[in-house]
């Protein structure tokens, strides 16, 4: 029995420099090695599941052993340049500056990678490589960001595949680590090996890849899989971005974002909210906290419906915002509370595991952002308001009901930690500030995240985190 593991690379480049070359050479290694596998199979335990045990790792190591051959999709060449700064480079002066190469190659993000093992796995052993690729963040350089998965029936490889062999119109060589495999091998860092004065890792071996056929490749059937949901940004500014002014940074974003993309999909900048099942994005900056003085550290873009690589790319475009701001008439000013600020790439993939913090699953959740209401509040009880609201905002995205408490109920819809935070957007005026207040959800079985609610879910107001009260009894 065999199996195939398909990787993608949604933002449609593969960054990988080969063990014996320097990147300044321009070469890219591909496909990516045996040896590159293997260690991204135990980084990927490492940082994303560490309490798989480590026996049952080193066994599917060791099964994994035999060099597995690669159908590669089409490809090109490219790469930047950047000049970085010497010892000798003066601020205002010319010269002084290193050439670096950036090189890489552009992968459709709709094609697949395939690599084959001829090995037969336990059942246990299957299961372990399906999860540890669906964590799989990157392959080769961190620019790298792959979607991997385990295919359910293997393909064939034919004349058109990399097959570890000496013979062939076009040939290739890899590293591979040498067999029995061993995890603390893998572990090595480079700078670990150049001091042990040695020019390739211990225990490794280059092997010859051939394939026999240039005819253009046709990939075999492949199954769909989903695009980039979520994708996740630092949140670096020139001065601390309070989360009370966060849905500035929102609206923002979203401004720029639906100017690139000129309208766009429905599906992505839809408005409506309810009538749109809330398929399109939110733009949610995720604050470091819950109390008071919490800026923001993250910002995250998810659109449940998904985004096409074009999207991908036009919002990754994006890379600084700031409150910056002119009139036809009058000079130049900055929104209060909106200092210049820079995103940097985290992230992208599912939002389960590009923001897990926000996802659960859990039973009860509680406010990190406030709750907006929706209705206008007529000669109820507000207890009987909010637990109305909550649940007609539960059942637009498909959940049930919860119980429905306040954090602060001494203080209502006078909740002074929600009157801290802006409640309207840019173009909005204070007339608009909504109320807001802290809330507690708790549900009959657990539900999974993200769980955004009420007014401005979109921007930021609304978030909900699983409670610390979980982990009582």
């Amino acid at each position: 029995m065999s199996i195939t593991l398909a990787v993608r690379f949604p933002l449609g480049r593969y960054h990988a420099t080969p063990w014996d070359r320097s990147v300044n050479e321009g070469a890219v290694e591909w496909p990516p090695s045996p040896w590159r596998l293997m260690r991204a199979l135990v980084a990927t335990w490492y940082t994303r599941w560490p309490d798989l045990p480590a026996p049952v790792l080193d066994g599917l190591l060791e099964a994994l052993g035999d060099p597995p051959s690669y159908w590669t999709p089409p490809t090109r060449a490219a790469h930047t340049r950047h000049y970085l700064p010497d010892l000798d480079h003066k601020k205002g002066e010319t010269g002084g500056t290193d050439l670096t190469l950036d090189p890489y190659l552009s992968v459709s993000p709709d094609e697949d990678l395939l690599v084959h093992w001829d090995t037969d796995l336990t059942g246990e052993q299957r299961q372990v490589l399906a999860k540890l690729s669906e964590l799989l963040p990157y392959l080769g350089r961190a620019d790298s960001v792959c979607e991997a998965r385990l295919l359910e029936s293997a393909p064939t490889p034919d004349d058109t595949w990399w097959r570890p062999t000496a013979n062939g119109l076009q040939q290739i060589r890899l590293l591979a680590p040498a067999r029995p495999i061993r995890r603390p091998i893998l572990e090595l860092t480079t700078v670990g090996i150049r001091k042990q004065r040695r020019t390739m890792p211990p225990e490794t071996t280059w092997l010859s890849y051939a394939r026999t056929s240039t005819r253009t490749a046709t990939a075999p059937p492949r199954q769909p899989i989903g695009g980039v949901h979520a994708l996740r940004f630092a949140v670096l500014p020139r001065a601390p971005f309070k989360a009370t002014r966060a849905v500035l940074l929102a609206d923002e974003v979203h401004r720029q974002v639906t100017r690139r993309l000129d309208g766009g999909r429905e599906a992505v900048l839809g408005h409506g909210g309810a009538a749109t099942d809330h398929q399109h994005a939110h733009w949610l900056p995720i604050p470091d906290g819950h109390h008071r003085g919490a800026t923001v550290g993250a910002l995250l873009v998810w659109v449940p419906a998904g985004l096409t690589p074009t999207e991908v790319a036009t919002i990754l475009g994006v890379r600084s915002v700031s409150g910056r701001r002119s009139r036809r008439t009058e000079n130049e000013y900055e929104v209060k509370g909106f200092p210049t600020t820079d995103l940097l790439l985290q992230a992208a993939g599912p939002v389960a595991q590009v923001a897990p913090e926000l996802c659960g699953p859990a039973r009860r959740w509680r406010s990190l952002t406030p709750y907006l209401p929706v209705r206008y509040r007529k000669r109820e009880a507000l207890d009987a308001y909010l637990t109305t609201d909550v649940h007609r905002e539960l059942g637009y995205r498909g959940l049930g009901a919860a119980e429905v408490t306040q954090t602060n109920p001494d203080e209502g819809l006078s909740n002074r930690w929600a009157l801290e935070f802006r409640r309207y957007r840019m173009t909005e005026n204070l007339g608009k500030a909504r109320r807001g207040l802290g809330l507690r959800l708790e549900f009959p079985d657990e539900v999974t995240g993200p769980l955004l609610l009420g007014q401005l879910s979109h921007f930021g107001y609304g978030i909900f985190v699983p409670d610390d009260r979980n982990d009582q009894p």
